[in-house]
This record gives C-alpha cells, structure tokens and sequence, in this order.
C-alpha cells in the first residue's frame, strides 16, 4: 500500500492523468486492494484568519446533496469558528449533486484550503471518469505532505444508482500536516465500511494508523461507522431493528463492540474527552427516537489534549424546524494547542 504524493489541483480531480480505457478496468480488479488508483488533489490559499481555540468538525455530507443548508450551517457558529473541517461522502460533478464540486466550492465560501481524495470514480463505457465520491479535508492552515491511504476492503461494495456508470476504486483515507503554533499536526479523514463485520473496520483502521507517523501529535476523524454488526447479508439487515428494541444503548456504546478502537489504542490515538458521551450522531428519521439512533461519527487524538468539555454534536439542519442536510450531524471539539 503506497501513500501518493501531493498533486496540485487541477481543473477537475486526475485531470489528464486519470485512468482511462484499460488502465481503468485494470483499476477494476484492484478496487478492493490497498492500493489506491487516485491520486490526492490540492488547493492551498494561505492561512485564513482564526478564532483563538483550534476547533476541529467532522461531518458526512451524504455527497454534499444538500449544499446550500451545509454552507448555511457551516457558515454559523459555533462550526463557522472550525479551523479544520473533515469531509466524508463529499461528491465532485455527481448527478446527485448537481454536478457540483462540493469539497472545493465549500472551500472557496469559506476561505479555506481543501485536500481531496476520489475513493471512487463513476467511469463510463469507455473506461473514462465522469464524477467521483470522495472525502476532503478543509483547513485553514496550508496543507502539507497531503497524501492518500488506500485502505483494504472487506466486503465488494454495489452502488445501485449509478447506472449507466460504474463505479472504480476503493475507500481510502485522506492525510495532511499542518504547522499550528510552530508546531506540525498530522490530521487525517476517514469513511470507515459501513456493511462489514466490526473486524473488518478493525483492519482498515490497523492499516490507516500503520501508514501514519509513528509518534507526534496527530488526530483521525470521519464516519467510521460504527455500527457494532454486520449489514453486508439481507438477513442482518433484517435482524437490526429488533437489535436496536432490546439494546439501544449498544450502539451508542461502539467502543465496546467494535475492535477498530483497539487499534486506535494501540497506535497511540484516544476518543475520551474528544467527542460527546453518549449522543449518537445518525438519524435514519425524525420519527426513530434518540435513544435508539447510532453514534458512527468520531475523532481520535494523539499527543494533544481536548478542551474540557467542548466536544459536541450538533444537528445537521438550519433551524429546528427545517429539513436535516445530511443523516449525519456535525462533531466538534476544541484542542489545546
């Protein structure tokens, strides 16, 4: 598994160099391989203004559908004081998204700079990519060392409204150093398998903190979607909701279902204090009562200390009485740097 370099930002992600014709179904059969066809692209604009704490989000846009609302959102506090935002299922020219290029047009609004990974590309007959589904990492530092993870897959992953195109690639992770207070910080983003089994997030979290620097202070964050089960079968899928009736603490409480926070421990990384005890930050509906909805959202710290009680989650909507942005809400906590 090779992490790629940094690659300036092009008019559209790969540009020239994306795959095409065989290369991209040659891609095909590596899509569930550690290594990655997609190089990172970045925009850097020069360090944007701060508030005085170093505030971290993270957040699943679900493609960046509904873009004005998270713009909106983003754009007040107390997310319009983040000094790092990472993005997980952002779209880049989707149908879905109107063919928008959500993590840089987000990015420019709010003047800051962007690193981007496509995990996939919708390809078309000829091989060739027409939009790509991503994550981002938007700060407003410089990002240096931006580099891609490619992460093993495991379970083969459908995506049923893409048709006529299909989709190649793979999940990967997004890493970058920023320089804060003279001082470098790794930050990276990641979109952990939803459908698999808890041990197969564990091995792609093994192989995402194997690919980071060893020691120095560092965070992870993204939707790592823990969902303490197995989805991939329709019959899992079916014994869900009666799981979610006779123990809906459990999945609030991942951190004792799912090993990936073994692998967190052991690579030096913890999630006390960084993110909000007991709130879970997935909505399937209004209607499903708090206390049985999931917490899959999170971010882990290594060598940096949490202001006491500033982690949050806050709801993915304009107002309460307004329709949600994303089944995902937003995270955040302050650091002591």
């Amino acid at each position: 598994m090779a992490a790629q370099s940094q690659h300036t930002e092009p008019s559209r992600p790969a540009g020239e160099d994306r795959p095409a014709g065989d290369e991209a179904v040659g891609s095909a059969g590596r899509a569930y391989a550690r290594e990655h066809p997609y190089p990172p692209h970045v925009q850097n604009r020069g360090i944007r203004r701060v508030a005085r704490s170093f505030r971290v989000v993270a957040f699943n846009a679900r493609g960046g559908v509904h873009f004005a609302g998270i713009l909106e959102c983003l754009r007040r506090e107390p997310l319009a004081s983040a000094s790092l935002i990472l993005l997980c299922e952002v779209d880049f020219e989707t149908r879905r998204s109107r063919g928008r290029r959500v993590a840089a047009e987000l990015a420019s609004h709010l003047g800051m700079n962007v690193g981007y990974v496509p995990e996939f590309g919708l390809v078309d007959a000829t091989g060739k990519p027409q939009a790509y589904l991503g994550n981002a990492i938007l700060s407003a530092y410089p990002l240096e060392n931006v580099a891609v993870i490619g992460l093993p897959a495991p379970i083969k992953r459908t995506f049923r409204a893409i048709k006529p195109l299909r989709a190649v690639g793979g999940p990967a992770a997004l890493s970058a150093t920023i320089e804060v207070g003279g001082e470098q910080l790794q930050v990276c983003v990641a979109h952990l398998d939803s459908r698999c089994a808890p041990e197969g997030r564990a091995l792609q979290m093994q192989a995402l903190t194997a690919k980071l620097p060893r020691f120095g202070r560092a965070l992870i964050g993204g939707d790592l979607n823990t969902t303490t089960t197995e989805l991939h079968t329709s019959k899992e899928a079916l014994r869900l909701p009666l799981r979610m009736l006779l123990h809906p603490g459990r999945f609030r409480a991942a951190k004792f279902y799912e090993p990936l926070f073994e692998r967190l421990r052991e690579a030096g990384f913890e999630v006390d204090g960084s993110n909000q005890a007991a709130r879970p930050t997935f909505t399937f509906s209004r209607f499903i009562p708090p206390i049985v909805r999931p917490r899959l959202d999170w971010i882990a710290l290594r060598g940096i200390e949490p202001v006491s009680g500033s982690a949050r989650v806050i709801p993915a909507r304009r107002s309460i009485w307004s329709a949600r942005v994303s089944d995902h809400d937003f995270i955040a906590v302050d650091l002591d740097l």
